[in-house]
Formats: C-alpha cells, structure tokens, sequence
C-alpha cells in the first residue's frame, strides 16, 4: 500500500492535512449557517409578536373610532339643533337713548295716534335695512328699548313748542310701550348718567347674547359720550353693532367703521331749540344752582351825632321801611314832612320824632328813632346787601372733555408737619371732603368721617390738594360746580407712568391731555342754561 502511495508520487500526510483543512471549513460553514439560522427565527418570532401587538392595536383603534364616529355624529347632530335653536329664538334689538335720539315732531304731537305709527314705522325701517344688509333676517323678532329722562324731556319738548303739556310726552310713550309686546319706553328717572349707564349695560349684554344678530344704536353719535365704549367693539368682521344717525355724528364715529345709517321718517333730525350742538347726551340742562345765602354784616352802633338828624312824622315812619343801601349813610339832613290829606293827620299833632343815621363802619346803618324831648330811643338796624356771589364756570374742550384749573403742590411749610398729625390723629377716619372742600355735607352728622378736626387755612390748601389728585367718579363729563376732584391728570408733566391713575382709565381711556385738548372751547356758567362757545 505505502508502496503503490509512493508510486503516485504524493505524500500522505499531505493528503491528511488538506482534509482536515476541508473537515474544518465544513465545520466553521455549518457553524455560521446555524448561527444565520438561528437569527432568523429569533427575528421571525420577534416579527410575530410584533404583528399580534400589532393586530391588538388595530382591533383597539377600529373600536375608537367606531365610538369617535359615534360621538362625533351625536355631536354634530347637537350642534345642529343648538344652532336650529338659536336661529329659531334670534332676534334683533334696538337701543335708543331718547334724550338723544328724539321721535319726529309728527309722532310728538299727537301722542295718541302718533306712539303708533312710530312704532310701525320704526319697525319697517329696521326691516328695509336687514333686507338691504342682504341677511336672511326678513322674519326675525325686532326688540326696541328706548331709555330717557321724561321729565327732562317732557320740559325740552314742551319749550320748544313740540308738545303743549308735559303729559303728552308721558302719554307717547305708554301708548309706545302697549303698541308691541316687544317695545319698551323706559323712564330712567333724573340723573345726567342714567340713560348711558342703562344703554351701555345693554349694548354689552345683547353684544355678547349669541341669539342677537344685530344692535341697532340710535340717540349716541351727537356728542362724544359713548366714543370710548364702542371702540370696544370694533374689529368685528359681521358688524352687528348699526349706529342710528339723528342729528349729525360727531367726527369720532365715523372713524370707528361702524356702518351708519339715518331714519329721517321716524326720529328728528334737527336739535332741539333750546339744545345746542355741543351739550353732552350724559349733560342734559343745567339746572340753576341756587347761590347759598350768607348773613349779612351786623350793625355796631355807635354814640349818635347831633347834627346828623332828620325829622320823621308818625304816620311816615309807619308806612317806611328800612331800604338796604350799600353805601354808608354818614351825612344827614333835618327837613319837614309836609302835611297829607289822610283820615291819620287830622287827629291831634303828635310831638316830631327825631332820628339819627348812623355809619355801622361794615357797610350798614343804624338809625335812632326818639321822640323830641324825650328819651325814649328805639333802634333800627339796617344790614346792607353782601356783594353779590360770582357765579362759577366750568370749562369744555372741543371733545366735551371737562378742563380742571390748574394746580400747584403746596409749598414746604410747618403746615405740612401739622396737617398730617392731625390726618394721623384720626386714624382709621378720613377728613370728610364734602364737608372740608365744599362747607356741607348731605349725611350730616350720620357720616362716618371726620368733620369736627379743625384744619388751617394752609392746611385745607394740602387736603384740597390731594382731593385733586384722585379721578371724578363722572369722569370728564362732570357738570358739578362743586366737584374738588379732577376729571383729567392735574400733573404737567406727568411722571408716573402707568401708575397713574389717570392713565388707562376704565370707561375713558387715557386722561392725559395734550395742550391742544387743554385750549376751551365751551364755558357753562352756573344758573344759565346754555353754553357760552369760546
């Protein structure tokens, strides 16, 4: 064998090498061929539990979005039927503030028949509008509120000859109220704010009331007074707020972009007779504010003069009485009374009676009546009249803003030291500024502040001061005469910033004047009923 192996020529330990060599390269391939395998069933079984989560989470995702739909459908439907709903219960209102907005004369004067056809004719209007908006309102409910002042505006229609009694204006509006179920005529009562206040509180109410489509606002666009609160209303793209034009929009309007429309056929168009272009809606006339009697000076007798004397018969000095003058009387002059014809002077002559006229030295006279020699004296004092009280103005800018004087910090005296001892004294009282700032005060001795502290001269300056540092409740549509608060920022310049509290106010907006709005442009002085134009 190990002969024929030699023969061949190979070594067989050659032969025994290369089929290990083979042996073990069979034995690596099997290997990586398990190992490939291996990986395989490990990634097809990693794969399956894949596919069942898989699988469970479709199952999951078929069930929610069956349910979603459901919901979604049962939404849709809701939705449909609120919105069904709110179309079926729509309405449109319209807001007037009659102290503005006035009826046709037409309608006024016959207060019967005429509360009626204003009615009707209102309500066409409104209805020609909403068909000319192009809206699908043609059946929609039409609510009307008029607010106003009837006696205030019963006493304007009647002196400019509109109406002949106050009653008639009384009699429009109820038979205005009963001409629909869904039209009021509300009387507000006095005050210079009611009417707005009532009108704001409802603009906001039926601007947020999804059921209301449109508000028709009339009786506000001649002055300024609702400016600031409809600017909060702008930027609306389905303009559901209309201004109702009476007598001519002031400029500030127009920029808001609402649309504006006029109902020449139902409300005046013209002011009244005794109203003028620029008084406020929230202003209305000015009553007379009564000049607050003060006592006269006292008399201070002195020793009669002898050569001032005068004779004065009894039936004369019965029928005279003392004639206020007011210049003193230092000079007097004897001169006889002549006789008269009366019954009185044919009974026996009575003794002349003498009198002496006397300088008071503070503007009056005491006259010493006596009997000629006797001595029984009778004295007469005659006050002279105080100057007469200047009446008190309050000034207007161009925007019907009220314009405050202007003020100065109270300089650096002991006053200061004092006055805030005493404000610490009271603690936790205030000093009553109707009592300090106007000399009275309405809750008397029922107020809960301070009025018996006595404050200096100095010392009122500061309180008076710091009174004009808060804002006017009315804001500047103040008509008080008497207001110690201030209606714009009495600091020039002012530094505080948006710590003023002037600065951002809530129904006004910014009471920082410039110097063009600081210029007057109308003056009311107390007693008179219109306004003086600068």
């Amino acid at each position: 064998m190990g002969s024929s192996m030699m023969l061949t020529g190979t070594d067989p330990s050659a032969i025994t090498a290369e089929a290990t060599n083979r042996l073990t390269h069979y034995y690596q391939v099997d290997t990586e061929r398990q190992t490939f395998i291996h990986s395989i069933l490990e990634r097809i079984e990693s794969d399956a539990k894949k596919i069942n989560e898989l699988e469970l989470d479709l199952e999951d995702q078929k069930t929610s979005r069956a349910n979603y739909q459901s919901k979604a459908i049962n939404l849709e439907n809701e939705v449909r039927r609120y919105v069904q709903q709110l179309d079926k219960d729509s309405f449109v209102v319209v807001l007037i503030d009659g102290d503005g907005a006035k009826f046709a004369d037409e309608y006024l004067r016959d207060p019967i028949s005429g509360a009626e056809r204003a009615a009707i004719r209102l309500k066409q209007a409104v209805r020609e509008s909403l068909r000319d908006t192009g809206a699908d309102l043609e059946d929609i409910p039409i609510l009307v509120r008029v607010y106003a002042n009837l006696n205030d505006l019963s006493k304007s229609l009647r002196l400019s000859r509109i109406i002949e009694f106050d009653e008639d204006m009384r009699l429009f509006a109820e038979r205005f109220t009963n001409s629909r179920a869904e039209f009021d005529f509300v009387n507000v009562g006095k005050g210079k704010e009611n009417a707005d206040s009532k009108i704001r509180r409802m603009l906001s109410h039926y601007y947020r009331n999804w059921q209301c489509k449109k508000i028709f606002l009339a009786g506000c666009c001649h002055d300024n007074g609702y400016l600031h609160d409809l600017r909060d209303y702008t930027g609306s793209i389905d303009n559901k707020v209309v201004l109702l034009e009476t007598t001519p929009a002031e400029p500030g309007f127009r920029s808001l972009g609402f649309p504006i429309l006029r109902f020449d056929d139902v409300f005046r168009s013209e002011p009244l007779g005794n109203e003028t272009k620029h008084v406020l809606s929230n202003i209305p006339t000015r009553p007379r504010s009564p000049i607050q009697p003060s006592p006269g000076p006292i008399a201070r007798p002195t020793q009669p003069m002898p050569k001032q004397t005068m004779v004065i018969s009894p039936t004369q000095e019965q029928r005279q009485s003392p004639v206020p003058t007011s210049t003193p009387v230092s000079i007097g002059t004897s001169s006889p009374v002549l006789p008269s014809s009366t019954p009185e002077q044919q009974q026996p002559p009575q003794p002349p009676r003498t009198s002496s006229v006397i300088s008071s030295g503070n503007g009056g006279t005491s006259i010493s009546y006596a009997t000629a020699g006797g001595n029984d004296l009778q004295n007469v004092t005659v006050k002279a009249p105080k100057p007469k009280k200047q009446p008190r103005v309050i000034f207007y800018n161009v925007d019907n803003y009220r314009i405050d004087p202007a003020t100065q910090h109270p300089p650096r005296t002991p006053a200061q030291s004092s006055y805030q001892a005493k404000f610490q004294a009271i603690k936790p009282s205030v000093f009553c500024n109707d009592h300090y700032l106007k000399g009275r005060c309405k809750w008397g001795v029922g107020c809960d502040k301070t009025h018996d502290a006595e404050l200096t001269g100095p010392e009122l300056a500061i309180h008076r001061y710091k009174a004009r540092t808060s804002l006017c409740p009315a804001g500047p549509y103040c008509v008080d005469y008497d207001c110690y608060l201030s209606h714009h920022c009495p600091r020039s310049p002012c530094t505080r910033g948006d710590m003023c509290p002037f600065y951002d106010t809530e129904k006004w907006g910014d009471l920082h004047l410039t110097k063009e709005q600081l210029q007057p442009a109308t003056r009311w002085t107390e007693g008179v009923d219109l306004p003086e134009h600068i």
